[in-house]
């Protein structure tokens, strides 16, 4: 609730966005307000723009609005969303939060990386941001933050076959802590061949390792031990070199590479 020193605009359509954000200084933009503890001295609410919170299913991807609430794309239905972005949709805090949370809001949320984050960057999800005069591109793997003077407008999500979905959701169950992070594992499986692979994990960090995803592409199936060793040894270097883990005890990094060993003993 904003207070009497704070100023809470409303947009109506991405015009009065794209105004209030070139003429208001440290305006800062909201949505459904589910992860913010504390809020601007001016803020600019788009949660009533159309635009923003349409869903249109192609043959070959979905396109999200940012503005769309969590639990409007889980009634989009089951079948028309990738599994593991369903199940992390399913798993997010408590219906009051589906009902007023957005999933720009998600994606965006600073401090940690929340449910949605880690199941996009393995599906290789696509982020549209939009000033006044220029729309910019940016996949989940190079995703940091939103551009200056641009907003988030729209996530597009391919749609692909995959044989294995794994997602896993870490820590408590209805809110979000320094333990909290989610897995992700997908696999495709041509005559026994790998033919396609990602894995992620999302926490206080994000990490998803192109190299070993490519590493494993191309392997005879089922993997053999030596090879599932191999791997989780250098995605636990991997994992180091990144400085995902930032738990003092390591539970994160034993999290994620005993369940990417798990799933990959159940490739073929």
């Amino acid at each position: 609730m904003a207070q009497n020193n704070q100023t809470v605009l409303i947009a109506k359509n991405l015009s009065d966005v794209f105004y209030h954000m070139g003429s208001v200084n440290a305006l800062k933009i909201l949505g459904g307000c589910s992860w913010e503890k504390d809020i601007n001295e001016k803020c600019l609410s788009i949660c009533s723009i159309k635009e923003l919170c349409s869903i249109e299913k192609k043959e070959r991807y979905i396109d999200i609005g940012a503005g769309v609430k969590i639990r409007q794309l889980i009634s989009f239905g089951e079948k028309f969303i990738p599994e593991v972005l369903y199940s992390a949709l399913i798993s997010i805090g408590t219906p009051q939060v589906k009902n007023i949370g957005t999933i720009g809001g998600n994606i965006c949320a600073e401090g940690h990386r929340l449910t949605l984050f880690g199941p996009l960057l393995s599906l290789d999800a696509r982020l549209e941001f939009r000033n006044e005069s220029e729309t910019k591109y940016v996949p989940m793997s190079k995703f940091t933050e939103v551009p200056q003077g641009f907003l988030l407008t729209k996530i597009r999500v391919p749609y692909n076959e995959w044989d294995i979905q794994i997602f896993k959701r870490l820590g408590p169950s209805s809110t979000i802590n320094t333990l909290s992070a989610t897995y992700t594992f997908l696999a495709e499986d041509q005559n026994d061949i790998l033919s396609n692979i990602r894995f992620s994990f999302a926490g206080a960090k994000s990490f998803r390792s192109f190299e070993l995803e490519d590493r494993l592409i191309g392997s005879r199936l089922p993997l053999s031990q030596k090879t599932i060793n191999s791997i989780i040894t250098s995605a636990d270097e991997f994992f180091e070199e990144e400085k995902v883990d930032l738990t003092p005890n390591k539970i994160q990094k034993v999290q994620f590479l005993n369940l990417l060993k798990y799933s990959l003993s159940k490739l073929g």
